[in-house]
Order: structure tokens, then C-alpha cells, then sequence
């Protein structure tokens, strides 16, 4: 949950979009289109949660939680992660040096920039919301599999608060922008703030994916 909640590009695409959509319309309506904006992120991270689970359990049966090949898998999975998130998530080089530049190719950077700058209905903007989400599955589809995992060792009922609490989780960036900008911030400084805390966010992220590779080599070393 907390590497889910550090995740940038939702965040990211979410600031442009309220920027852009405040520039041209009303302040409540940015804020009701806002939401859904989050609604979509939520939707999303809602459906491969859901899917991820159902295949792990229709599959597997519970049988992963036996296999220590498994989990040696999943940990090295983690740990590239890792790597990744301290060397590569942020652009490196000078230009990039007070940005927040993400992993992600050019063309398809400036392709979701165009669309946060030009979501004309709810819709549209559901749809971006999901989409961010998408493209950050290479990282957090090993999460998915892991919360899914774990799951399958509670009762149905904490199985469900689980999965409430890491949507919720997942958005909580986004409310805090939407905050920000309700108490009159605007995307400068929004950016300016996110700067300051890249090496932060770095740390936080990278550190987080090698405790949980450890913790998830231990289990299917004890199991």
C-alpha cells in the first residue's frame, strides 16, 4: 500500500488536468470532474485487483503459498524493482535535475499531458484516471499478486477490507492535490513540492520494494 500511494504517474497526470480544467471552467466544476478523475483510478486499481485475485484462486487453488520456487521468483521480481525505482523511475540528467520527469517514453509522456489538458467530459476523464493506472502495472502487478496471496490467508470478510483499504490507499495522493489546489495552490508550486521530495520518494520506494522482496524470500524459505 505504501508503494502504491508513492506511485507518481497518477498523481502527475492528475495535477495537469485539474490545472487545465480550472484554467477554463469554474472551480466546482473542476473539482466535481475531479472526481472522476478518481473515480477511474479507483475503478481500475479496483478490476485488476479483482481479476488478479479471482486467477491466482481459480488457478493456484492456494497452491503458491506451498512453493518456495514461487517465491524466490517474486522476490527477484522485487528486487529488479527496486533497482529500477532508485536508477531509472525519475529522468536522469540535467534537464531533468529539477523536474519530475518520469520513466515514461516521451511520446507517450506528452500524449497524456494532451489529454489531462483536454478532457472534455466525465468520461474522458474516467477514462485517463484508468489509464495512468494502467501504465504503471509493471509495478505494481507484483503487488497485486502478493496482496492477493496473502488474502487467501484471512476470512472473507478481512479479504474485503483489505482490498477497501488499498484502493483508498491508492487515491490518497490524489485527495491531497485536490486539497492543495482547493486552498488556492496552484501547479508551480505543487511541482516545486514534489521536487524537493523526489530523492524522498526514491528512497521510500526503492526501499519499500527490497523489504518486501526480503520479507517474501523469507516466506518461502520458512514455508
Amino acid at each position: 500500500m505504501l508503494i502504491q500511494a508513492f506511485l507518481q504517474t497518477s498523481p502527475s497526470v492528475f495535477a495537469i488536468f485539474y490545472h487545465h480544467t480550472l484554467a477554463k471552467t469554474s472551480a466546482k466544476k473542476t473539482d466535481d470532474r475531479s472526481l472522476s478523475f478518481i473515480l477511474g483510478v479507483e475503478i481500475a486499481v479496483a478490476i485488476i485487483f479483482l481479476a488478479t485475485y479471482f486467477i491466482i484462486t481459480f488457478f493456484t487453488n492456494g497452491d503458491l503459498l506451498q512453493n518456495p520456487i514461487f517465491f524466490s521468483i517474486m522476490s527477484g521480481i522485487l528486487i529488479i524493482e527496486a533497482i529500477f525505482m532508485w536508477f531509472f523511475y525519475f529522468k536522469i540528467g540535467k534537464k531533468s535535475k529539477n523536474t519530475t520527469m518520469l520513466f515514461l517514453p516521451r511520446r507517450l509522456a506528452k500524449n497524456l499531458i494532451f489529454h489531462a489538458e483536454h478532457a472534455k467530459n466525465r468520461s474522458d476523464t474516467i477514462l485517463l484516471g484508468a489509464i495512468t493506472v494502467l501504465i504503471e502495472l509493471i509495478f505494481t502487478l507484483p503487488l497485486f499478486v502478493i496482496s492477493s496471496i496473502s488474502i487467501l490467508n484471512l476470512s472473507p470478510r478481512f479479504g474485503f477490507v483489505f482490498i477497501i483499504a488499498y484502493i483508498i490507499i491508492a487515491t490518497l495522493p490524489l485527495f491531497a492535490i485536490r486539497t492543495l489546489y482547493a486552498n488556492g495552490h496552484n501547479l508551480a508550486e505543487i511541482q516545486r513540492f514534489h521536487v524537493k521530495r523526489k530523492l524522498s520518494i526514491r528512497l521510500i520506494l526503492s526501499f519499500s520494494y527490497l523489504v518486501l522482496a526480503i520479507n517474501i524470500l523469507l516466506s518461502g524459505i520458512l514455508t
